[in-house]
Parts: structure tokens; C-alpha cells; sequence
């Protein structure tokens, strides 16, 4: 009998646990002749890339923590999160599913690299290409985990560093926490490899890639794209590591259209659907937030109403009810839409009728959770190419036309952008980051952009709408951060209170060196604006 290295999704997909027993000639009797010994390589990519996108998505671990930290949207209840108050359950979930789904990519390179499962994996798709998958998405997923809290416990194929300790349950059951400098280009070399190994004349999956269907070429670019990203945010602490990746990237290929993007299908049937569509089936917890419709009606920055806005959003006019079904009456008329005031503490004083839900395109069941895009690959290369105009253009066209903005007004759109630079760029890159909330909350550390020129922060003061101030008895109200001290946007999150007990001898030596301590002031090594 194969020895089977993950237990977990086989628990999951049976719902069957299997125990181990003493004794000689009973090894039958814990074998369950219904339930398969090696589970399909692409059986468990699928289940992965689906578990990762839809925990780091959901309406606690996205909905109420970065996307509403970057003021996508706000809470219409309470405003604790809004205020910097987030939950421990939104910590240990987004530090929990890493290492889960972690441990489900591992499997599949073991059945691609073990000589007992090596056929029976190549029968699924090319196995260098399962490797070279599993790879790349092991390192999106360490790499905002360690963006998230900082040195973490880690992993990788393709290094034998002792410090990478993680994912080894059979070995080592208290994993050293790596540090971030040695996560950052541990990322980047096993990118580089999976990019290098991938043969775009075989498939990645036959079946049950439900990010690129198989398209190995696609999903090389995706590598080298995402290389663009590490290294972009790597610049100003080591130059030279992050240029020489980049040029490599580039060299090999980097997405080149909306069709080269990296985002996660779902299905409208059997349990399948997006996270925030399963989170408002019977609440209604968000609405779009008021400085995000402020800077797309072109209240505040420099840029004009943006007609992506009538895409991202409701019109006050719209119920949550006709939103869900896809029924309401579209309007292009910018009056239409108000956003929910964000961190207010009397905002459920106001009524649905008063503010903008999210739109019919963003909750659906089939709406795709982007990994990476490509208007964000033509904003990294602005970036670097100097705040070049031509890429600035190409990623907002790109952006626009993901929302399914006509044709006339994407050209009118990006023929009255303000030029670019720093400011315009990245304040742009924050609008097409829409949805993305983990990256642009990343984003903004890097760069510090938006500022409060868009964001709305603490001890500043917001007018509420005459109809809002109306129904909640005041005119304006004055942001009061939950967190003493901290004025501006969480650096990052605690690890969470299991790892004290779970782990607590590796946490403590992370947590010593930390400027902070385990505390949300502790900025990451390459934050440095």
C-alpha cells in the first residue's frame, strides 16, 4: 500500500478519517475499499487553489479586513473592523489556510517526484508542469502570507535552507518562523525555476486547473509577472537582487493582455460560488465606502468621474434583493451613486436606500477572484520605467475595459488622465486593484499611496450627504481610530494566539526581532516610505 503523506483532503472529499492501529494482520480492516489511496493531482489542485481564494476572500479574512482597510468598501452595522479593531478569527484564518493549502501543493509535487506515483500523475497532465504549478502558487500564497504578519514558517521545494522548516509534520512539528529577507528571495528564485521548467507544449492539467485550464504558457507569464511584483516590492531595500529579476522576467515574458490574468473561476451551482456572493446570501453586511464612490464621481483626486464606477457598484436605488438577481435598472448617472461612511459609528442609522451596495457584477456567484492582472503588470512597469506614460495608459485601458467600459468612453477616459507620475500612477493602480484588497493593502505600505488625499484616516473629519446626515441626526463625524497611537493603516497583523501555545518558543524569537513587538506598528522589512 502507497504511504499517503496528506490525510486531510482525503478526510474532506470521503468524510472519512482513517486511524492507525496496533497489532498484526488487521491492516484491512482500516482500509475503506470506497475511497481512493492516491487522490488525482488535479483533483487536489482544484480543491487548493479554490480553498486558498475562497478563505482569503471570504466576508471576514477580505471582507471586513483588507478590502475594507483600503476603503473599497465599509460596514453598514458597526465599524470596529473599519477602525482597525479586527477580529483574531480573520488572523488565525489567514494563517491557517496557507499552511492547509500549502500542504496540499507539497502532495502534488510528491506524487509528480515519487517513482510509485509518478505515472499515475503524468496521466493528469505533464509533470514538470504539475511541479512548476504548484510552485509558482506556493509562492503567491507565501508571499502575501509573509507580507500579512512577516517572518513566518516556510517552505520550499527547491531550497535545502535548515530554516525552512514548515510544512515537514512527519519531522518537525514546532517549525522556526524563516525570515522575511530569506522568504523575499526564496520566492523569486522558485519563481524563476517554475518559469524556466514549465514545457508550454504539454499541458499543466488535463482537466481541474481552474485558474489557466491547463495553459502552460499562461501560466509562465503569470510566473514572470508575479516575479515583477516580489521584486517591484523588494527595490528599495536590494536593488540589484530585484533588477536582475526583473530583467529575467521580462526577457521570458510577462502578461500581455485581460486574457493572460490569473483569476479563480467559480460556478452558480452546488456550493461552488464566490465567497462575498455566499457571505450576502443572507446578510448585508458592506456597501461600497464613500471615499472610494468620492474618488470615482472625481470629488476628490484629479482624475474625473470614472465610469468603471456604474461596474463596481449600485445606484442607491438599487435593493440588495435586485442586486443579488441581477434586475435593477443600470444608471451612468453619477448622482445615483453614494458610498456607506466609512469607520462611522452611527452608521446604522442609515438606511439601505442611502448609500451604494456593491454591484450585480461583483456579487455573483461566477465572479473570479484575481490573483493577478494584467493592467497591474502595465502599472509595475510604469513604475519601472520611470512613471512611464505609455505603460500608465495601457494598464488603465486594461482596467477599464476588465469592467466592460464602452469603448468611446475608455478613449475619453484615458485621453483627459492627468500625467504620469508617483502620484497619478499608483493612485490609478488603487482603483484597478478593486476586489484585490490583500494587494493594495500591500501596495500601500510599499508606497504610501493612496494618501489622505483619497483615503480617509484618523482624526480627520467626513461630511455626511444631506440625506445621511438627515437620517443620522449630524452633519459630519470625526474618524476615531480602535487602535491607540495609530493614525494611519494597521503595517500588519499579529500571529495568531494559537501559535503562543502551538508554537511559542519560535513565535517569541520572531517576535523579538520586530521593532515593535508583536503589534501592529512592527513595519516590514521592505517598508520603508
Amino acid at each position: 500500500m502507497k504511504k499517503i503523506k496528506y490525510i486531510g483532503i482525503l478526510a474532506l472529499m470521503t468524510g472519512f478519517s482513517m486511524v492507525s492501529s496496533c497489532g498484526e494482520g488487521i491492516e484491512d480492516a482500516n482500509v475503506n475499499n470506497n475511497s481512493p489511496e492516491q487522490v488525482p493531482t488535479n483533483t487536489i489542485f482544484n480543491h487548493a487553489t479554490e480553498q486558498y481564494l475562497s478563505a482569503s476572500r471570504d466576508a471576514f479574512n477580505h471582507g471586513r479586513l483588507t478590502l475594507n482597510w483600503m476603503e473599497y468598501w465599509a460596514q453598514n452595522s458597526y465599524a470596529d473592523e473599519d477602525r482597525y479593531l479586527y477580529r483574531e478569527t480573520s488572523a488565525s484564518g489567514l494563517y491557517n489556510v496557507a499552511y492547509l493549502v500549502a500542504t496540499d501543493l507539497k502532495t502534488i509535487i510528491e506524487y509528480n517526484t515519487n517513482e510509485d506515483t509518478i505515472t499515475e500523475a503524468a496521466a493528469l497532465g505533464d509533470n514538470d508542469n504539475q511541479i512548476a504549478a504548484s510552485r509558482i502558487m506556493l509562492a503567491y500564497i507565501f508571499h502575501q502570507h509573509t507580507n500579512t504578519f512577516g517572518d513566518v514558517p516556510y517552505w520550499s521545494y527547491g531550497s535545502d535552507d535548515p530554516e525552512f522548516e514548515a510544512l515537514q509534520v512527519d519531522d518537525i512539528l514546532s517549525p522556526v518562523f524563516a525570515s522575511q529577507e530569506k522568504i523575499y528571495a526564496d520566492i523569486l528564485k522558485e519563481l524563476r525555476e517554475s518559469a524556466d521548467m514549465i514545457n508550454v507544449n504539454a499541458p499543466v492539467f488535463s482537466n481541474g486547473d481552474n485558474i489557466f485550464n491547463g495553459d502552460a504558457t499562461k501560466w509562465k507569464r503569470f510566473a514572470n509577472s508575479l516575479i515583477l511584483r516580489v521584486a517591484t516590492m523588494l527595490k528599495e531595500v536590494d536593488a540589484s537582487t530585484a533588477d536582475a529579476a526583473i530583467t529575467a522576467a521580462i526577457a521570458d515574458g510577462v502578461m500581455t493582455s485581460n486574457n493572460d490574468s490569473a483569476a479563480q473561476f467559480y460556478d452558480n451551482v452546488g456550493g461552488n460560488e464566490n465567497p462575498m456572493w455566499k457571505a450576502f446570501i443572507d446578510r448585508t453586511d458592506f456597501g461600497v465606502s464613500a471615499p472610494f464612490v468620492d474618488l470615482m464621481k472625481g470629488v476628490t483626486g484629479n482624475f474625473g468621474p470614472d465610469p468603471r464606477l456604474f461596474s463596481m457598484a449600485a445606484p442607491i436605488s438599487a435593493s440588495i434583493q435586485s442586486i443579488k438577481d441581477a434586475t435593477y435598472p443600470a444608471s451612468t448617472n453619477y448622482s445615483d451613486y453614494v458610498g456607506v461612511p466609512y469607520a462611522y459609528g452611527n452608521v446604522n442609522r442609515i438606511g439601505f436606500d442611502l448609500y451604494s451596495f456593491p454591484s450585480s457584477d461583483v456579487l455573483s456567484p461566477t465572479f473570479r477572484e484575481v490573483l493577478m492582472e494584467y493592467s497591474e503588470v502595465e502599472f509595475l512597469l510604469s513604475e519601472l520605467n520611470g512613471f512611464a506614460q505609455e505603460n500608465y495608459e495601457k494598464a488603465v485601458t486594461a482596467s477599464m475595459e476588465k469592467w466592460n467600459v464602452p469603448a468611446g468612453d475608455i478613449a475619453t477616459f484615458v485621453a483627459n488622465l492627468p500625467p504620469a507620475n508617483e502620484e497619478n500612477v499608483l493612485n490609478q493602480k488603487y482603483v484597478a486593484l478593486y476586489m484585490q484588497g490583500h494587494q493594495a493593502y500591500a501596495e500601500f505600505r510599499r508606497t504610501g499611496y493612496p494618501n489622505s488625499t483619497i483615503l480617509f484616516l484618523p482624526d480627520e473629519t467626513y461630511t455626511l450627504s444631506p440625506a445621511q446626515a438627515a437620517a443620522a441626526g449630524e452633519a459630519s463625524y470625526k474618524f476615531l481610530s480602535g487602535v491607540d497611537g495609530l493614525n494611519t493603516l494597521p503595517s500588519r497583523l499579529r500571529y495568531p494566539v494559537t501559535s503562543q501555545t502551538l508554537n511559542g518558543e519560535n513565535r517569541a524569537a520572531a517576535v523579538s526581532k520586530l521593532s515593535d513587538g508583536d503589534t501592529v506598528f512592527s513595519k516590514l522589512f521592505w517598508d520603508v516610505n
